[in-house]
């Protein structure tokens, strides 16, 4: 049996070794004790707000990484100040863990940044959310990489198995919903499959344009949707394009789609764009930033949100490794490779390595970063390799590219993918769904 304090020892140690000293003394110098274990959730107190969603917002992936590798057990940390602790656990039994899977915690309604652009979804996902009927089937939500469509689809999951702790809530990537019907059909046993599938409440398929000219799996995923449908229980859906324009795809199953509630969420404008910025500011840091630099940020990156959130971890990082308030000057130095390599010769790289990021659910600081972790060194091995092959660039301008890297790093990244492409189906079939998303972008 654990010990929950000893776990968040080991886990605030690890990280320790992982994140910059400055860093960690500013966010977790007076994280350090457990307040309760309830059933795998471990409370860890933090001293103030700011600090939680601090930690919420930067390093919770990060956590989970760790805690994952000190422990098999099924457990979770959960970080809250001292006055939420009873609120919080009063409602605590081990329903907590089981019915909500793969869900991202962090992506509520509250941590969603309304505009004008993405209202209209906001209030249709919130309508969904808080129906104790079934109002509509599915809610269809569209519009272009990193804009908030799986944020705004897993806050309407998170909301539901908040107020029923015996509903059963699933994520999938329609990526993974592929993956996981292959290999049921590859091993001849539809039982995993089919218990993964089954007794769902509320069904969330992210990205479903991924199942495009596959036939038998649609064939198979209609069939859930109808099962579900019959027996009124909600489905949500993402895509990057209306259900109309959802090509080799069976016309039922568009039929299906459109029949319930679609809504769009478009690209933010420049005035919405400085508004997300200010709240996520305010989030992520208690520095106060002049209107100057984040409309410097807002006008260098029009494409979506989370390379606004990318940029703007960017010039935070910079100040605190820097020891230096922001300024105008800092964030042009902090982001000047970024910008760069968002056109050279009319060609938008910057936006492929947007859709890389947006694939692997990593902001684009991440993937430009220095970290050695595996779930950061994958998707940047793949952005050199798709430069190299889409772009025909040479190493040089890639290293430049991506973060002022030398030629041998890019080299030995490029090489890496073309081998691993040889055997490993998956990475092949991975990289081939991302060109696709880039090619429509």
């Amino acid at each position: 049996m654990y010990n929950p304090q000893d776990l968040w020892n080991q886990t605030r140690d690890k990280l320790a070794e992982d994140i910059a000293p400055s860093s960690f003394d500013a966010t977790f110098e007076n994280v350090t004790r457990v307040a309760k274990d309830d059933n795998g959730v471990i409370y860890v107190l933090t001293p103030s707000t700011y600090i939680k969603r601090k930690i919420n917002n930067t390093y919770y992936e990060t956590i989970n990484t760790i805690l994952n590798s000190i422990t098999k057990e099924n457990v979770k940390f959960k970080f809250v100040c001292e006055e939420e602790v009873e609120e919080k656990t009063k409602v605590i039994n081990n329903t907590y863990t089981l019915n909500r899977i793969a869900l991202n915690q962090n992506y509520t309604f509250e941590s969603f940044v309304v505009v004008e652009s993405n209202r209209m979804a906001y209030l249709t996902a919130l309508k969904v959310a808080e129906s104790d009927t079934l109002i509509f089937n599915p809610l269809y939500i569209f519009g272009d990489v990193g804009l908030g469509k799986t944020h705004l689809m897993q806050a309407i999951g998170n909301y539901v198995a908040d107020g029923d702790l015996n509903k059963k809530i699933l994520y999938v990537q329609a990526n993974d919903f592929l993956s996981d019907y292959a290999k049921a059909t590859r091993d001849k046993n539809m039982r995993p499959f089919e218990e993964k599938y089954e007794n769902i409440d509320v069904l969330l398929v992210d990205d479903i344009q991924m199942l495009t000219g596959k036939e038998s799996t649609q064939q198979q995923f209609f069939k859930i949707f109808d099962s579900m449908d019959n027996n009124r229980k909600q489905i949500i859906i993402t895509s990057d394009r209306p259900a109309n324009k959802l090509n080799n795809f069976m016309d039922r199953l568009k039929s299906r789609f459109q029949k319930g509630v679609s809504v769009n969420i478009n690209q933010p404008n420049l005035n919405q764009r400085v508004s997300i910025l200010e709240r996520k500011a305010a989030e992520m840091t208690e520095i106060k930033f002049d209107k100057d630099i984040l409309v410097f940020i807002a006008e260098n990156f029009t494409n979506n949100i989370r390379e606004l959130e990318g940029a703007l971890n960017r010039v935070i990082l910079y100040s605190e490794l820097n020891n230096e308030t922001p300024s105008l000057k800092m964030a042009e130095e902090a982001l000047a490779d970024l910008i760069e390599s968002k056109s050279h010769s009319g060609e938008n790289y910057e936006n492929a390595l947007s859709v890389i990021a947006d694939y692997y659910k990593i902001s684009m600081a991440d993937l430009l970063g220095d970290s050695r972790k595996a779930k950061y060194v994958l998707p940047r091995h793949i952005s050199i390799y798709i430069l190299k092959e889409k772009y025909k660039l040479n190493y040089t301008k890639i290293g430049r590219i991506l973060n002022g890297r030398d030629h041998s790093t890019i080299l030995n990244g490029y090489n890496s993918i073309c081998e691993d492409k040889k055997t490993n189906k998956e990475l092949a079939a991975v990289i081939d769904n991302i060109l696709q998303k880039i090619g429509r972008e």
